[in-house]
């Protein structure tokens, strides 16, 4: 029962339904926005100039509320899933996991982009921001079920556990904010309600756990002669942070005249700024204490229909991921054999932390004992890095005993 591709979502060992033994590794990254496109983030990654256009023409897609949303993945698996139906399948994956996503509103973008001045004499916005960044490690279990009915219908079950340990996490919330810039430019006056939560940010070890958490994944696929559905959850679960904690309250309404400056005194210039006593002014630090962050998790339901004999199929489905600025995210896509054991997909999208996608991946078998996989959920990323607004990649490699 060979589905669809769409590899940078899907789970590493639920897709592939080849019995028997074998080992993989896997690696994706993705990111994605709403509207800021390819061409600037990488131009701001690489710390060079943003001119005018680019900065006014990612403002213009901006609606009320934005996001933005990055992941990094890799690891390994093995697994095991016998010829009889009467059987039961297991596999191990352990990766390493990162993610971030945030949600912001036009008014905080284009204060960073273009500073202050265009708001002179007004009020920015700048509530409803939120942020969060992550890092994991990810030691699943699972076991795998495969069930061919006495008509041929066929079904396939997949069902895994994980623990995870957390490294680093950042967690921004601002419920309230807001910015006014004097007409004259004389001062700015500010009100900010919200908290950031911390653990480890500073941390460089490896392994190191800073807190403890479990998440689960559950497939569930159904084939008959023309047609299938196919149920999938991955990631859901939570991580408690207990360690190297740190915790900061934003609550006040502040206004600002500057700092004054003496360039000539026996203290030297700017040396003498203390910026603590601007920050502490808005910024209250409280004792760290245990938290929870919950896993940006992923519900998709996905229906294919086979247009003929040979492996050509049409399928469409929709996600919904744990995570704040995610909408639903709908795709269709056709996939289908080539000559000499290559496999090609490609699909259209809309939603997720995006707009407009488009999808194209590659595979490739060795007489069924080895396979490699390309692909990309974000071509226009690359091809039209003007327009498009997110770019991903993602790599496998199975091996079959």
């Amino acid at each position: 029962m060979a589905l669809s591709g769409f590899g940078q979502f899907r789970h590493p060992v639920f897709n592939d339904t080849q019995t028997g033994y074998s080992v993989g590794i896997h690696g994706r990254y993705q990111l994605a926005s709403n509207a800021v496109t390819s061409n600037l983030i990488w131009k701001a990654y690489q710390g060079k100039f943003l001119d005018r256009n680019l900065r006014e023409a990612a403002s213009n897609r901006l609606g009320n509320t934005n996001g933005i949303g990055v992941d990094l993945d890799f690891g390994l698996y093995a697994r095991h899933i016998p010829d009889s139906a009467k059987g039961l399948g297991w596999y191990v994956n352990i990766a390493d996991r990162t993610h971030a996503n945030a949600k912001f509103s036009k008014d905080l973008f284009d204060l960073v982009v273009f500073g202050n001045a265009m708001f002179a004499g007004k009020t920015a916005d700048l509530s409803g921001l939120e942020a969060n960044f992550i890092t994991y490690k990810q030691y699943e279990i699972g076991l795998l079920k495969h069930l061919t009915s006495s008509n041929g219908n066929k079904w396939r079950i997949g069902f895994g556990l994980s623990l995870l340990t957390g490294n680093r996490n950042i967690r921004l919330l601002i419920d309230q904010a807001e910015l006014y810039t004097d007409a004259n430019g004389e001062y700015l006056d500010g009100e900010v309600h919200g908290e950031i939560r911390s653990s480890s940010i500073n941390s460089a070890q490896y392994f190191d756990a800073n807190g403890l958490g479990l998440s689960a994944a559950l497939s569930v696929a159904y084939e008959a002669e023309k047609f299938g559905l196919v149920l999938d959850m991955d990631d859901m679960g939570f991580i408690r942070y207990n360690q190297n904690l740190k915790h900061t309250d934003l609550d006040s309404v502040f206004r600002f005249e500057g700092v004054d400056v003496n360039l000539f005194g026996s203290e030297g210039s700017f040396s003498s700024i203390n910026l603590d006593s601007v920050v502490d002014g808005f910024a209250t630090k409280l004792e760290g204490t245990p938290y929870n962050v919950v896993l940006p998790g992923r519900i998709r339901l996905e229906g294919f229909y086979k247009l003929n004999e040979k492996g050509l199929r049409l399928y469409a489905g929709i996600q919904y991921r744990i995570a704040s600025s995610y909408v639903p995210y709908g795709y269709i896509g056709t996939s289908s054999p080539l000559p000499k054991g290559f496999y090609i997909d490609g699909r259209f999208a809309y939603g997720g932390f995006g707009s407009w996608h488009l999808g194209l991946e590659l595979r490739k078998k060795f007489a069924n004992v080895f396979e490699i996989k390309l692909g990309t959920n974000n071509l226009e990323g690359y091809v039209l890095p003007m327009v498009g607004t997110s770019q991903s990649a993602y790599i496998g490699f199975a091996a079959y005993f």
